[in-house]
């Protein structure tokens, strides 16, 4: 290794050269998608020149039928590395994989695709489309020997569990619905853990040997949306490829089928969930004959529904259906009891990733305990992650902490803010502890308000307001009494 950089030292346009005596294709883009470089096999694969590439992002290019599908698209959308059968131009097959590029802070700074003709090497045997459909056939099969491992592992690694009593009755009542093999309805704000309680739900049925598959449904435009839920037939419309697409409710057969943020489903596409779940039965687009299949829907929201039925936004029999078993996840700032056993156990595990021996303050903790988490569980985890990676010391202090969480814990930590206090109430309260601080730092009155950047009479006003008592001595001004009822 040593060796080969020094030989790039000396000749930088080395690993350029490898690259283009690849045979096959090589294509980079940045994080973005954005195309940065591609070789000289990718040029005469696609019949265009570099120049004509480069500074296109990959998704524009899938529009335009370079390829299909945007190998490095989907590597970037999935965050992970993905390998599929490409076509590109006058439908030669590739085996395309997309491979991230990762830097040491754990994020993603480009994608190389590599892509390799296997054209001639099917085109004798015909055999292309059996091929592809086995690999569909299997794929199904990884992805349930995938599932029947993660429970035999134990389902003890989804933990649900906490000490607070909202917690608590989340937990007795997921148990409850996993029991039983009907609809469900998990409501919780933005990053409360409502996929995880989808999968617990799942892990803990009789269908826990199927696939659980999961969609956002916020995340597809209606037309896609409804495609990837229901599949189509081969030809039904424009752009469908030649073999059809198995939809996700078929790809959870004997299992369950999570749909997730349910609220932003168009209405259209409510009634015909609505009808799967009443029939188990569904019509890909294209189709002429319904099809069967034996899935469990569970769905989630951050939204209110019963307000969006009365608004018309949300259809009525849906929501009646889903709402027959309920579990509210409750909020951070419902569980605040919680949190510390949270960031105790993303600390482990992200110390165990990383191999760190990371441990927190008390005075962090302090601060968890304190902040108001409009993330919820998610934050919690994402900001434990940040802070194993890049504080400098062993022990996580206060100082490595985000400045939002500082001031409000600042705020949290007086005791004479209640919970209950008015925005004017805790504002007057920073003042009255800003001026206080000030009186006794400076021990001046004219000081003090330097300090604070407000007139001499200004302060004063203000400790008259306060009823901030003031004792001079020996030419020096002293606070007698903080605060006095």
């Amino acid at each position: 290794m040593e060796k080969l950089f020094e030989l790039s030292h000396q000749n930088p346009a080395l690993f350029v050269d490898i690259l283009e005596s690849i045979n096959d294709a090589i294509f980079i883009s940045d994080h973005e998608g954005t195309t940065l470089w591609l070789n000289s096999a990718s040029e005469a694969m696609f019949g265009i020149p570099k120049n004509k590439i480069t500074g296109k992002n990959v998704r524009d290019l899938e529009k335009e039928g370079l390829f299909k599908p945007s190998v490095l698209r989907m590597a970037l959308e999935e965050g992970k590395n993905v390998s599929t059968v490409q076509t590109v131009g006058k439908g030669r097959k590739y085996i395309a994989t997309g491979h991230l590029v990762i830097n040491k802070e754990g994020k993603v700074i480009a994608a190389v695709a590599h892509l390799r003709d296997i054209t001639d090497a099917v085109k004798n045997t015909s055999k292309l489309q059996e091929i592809e459909e086995l690999l569909e056939k299997y794929s199904a099969q990884i992805r349930k020997l995938t599932n029947m491992q993660q429970n035999r592992i134990g389902v003890e690694n989804v933990n649900l569990g906490g000490k607070s009593n909202s917690r608590i009755i989340a937990k007795k009542i997921v148990e409850k619905i996993a029991a039983v093999d009907t609809t469900a309805l998990i409501v919780g704000e933005t990053g409360t853990g409502k996929s995880l309680t989808a999968e617990k739900i799942h892990l803990l049925s009789k269908r826990r040997n199927g696939p659980f598959v999961q969609i956002n449904c916020a995340s597809l435009p209606d037309s896609l949306l409804e495609s990837e839920l229901f599949g189509y037939e081969k030809g039904s419309f424009t752009g469908a490829t030649s073999k059809g697409k198995t939809g996700l409710i078929k790809a959870a057969e004997s299992g369950t089928l999570f749909l997730d943020e349910i609220g932003e489903m168009p209405l259209h596409l409510q009634t015909k969930i609505l009808h799967f779940i009443q029939s188990k039965t569904y019509m890909p687009i294209g189709a002429r004959e319904p099809r069967h299949a034996d899935v469990r829907i569970i769905a989630a929201t951050n939204r209110d529904l019963e307000q969006m039925v009365a608004e018309s936004k949300f259809r009525s029999d849906l929501f009646y259906r889903m709402n027959i078993l309920t579990v509210n996840i409750p909020s951070l700032r419902e569980s605040r009891d919680d949190i510390e056993d949270l960031a105790i156990y993303f600390l482990n595990m992200f110390n165990e990733k990383y191999n760190k021996n990371k441990r927190f303050s008390n005075g962090v903790l302090k601060n968890f305990i304190h902040y108001s988490w409009p993330g919820n569980v998610r934050e919690l985890e994402n900001l434990i992650e940040r802070l194993v990676i890049l504080s400098e010391d062993e022990f996580i202090e206060e100082k490595d902490l985000p400045q939002k969480m500082m001031e409000q814990h600042m705020i949290s930590k007086s005791p004479y803010i209640s919970n209950n206090a008015t925005m004017t109430e805790i504002l007057e309260e920073i003042e009255k502890k800003m001026i206080i601080d000030a009186l006794e730092t400076e021990n001046s009155t004219r000081k003090a308000a330097n300090f604070l950047g407000v007139t001499q009479s200004l302060l004063m006003r203000r400790v008259r307001k306060y009823n901030i008592k003031l004792v001079v001595e020996e030419s020096k001004t002293f606070v007698k009494q903080h605060y006095e009822e």
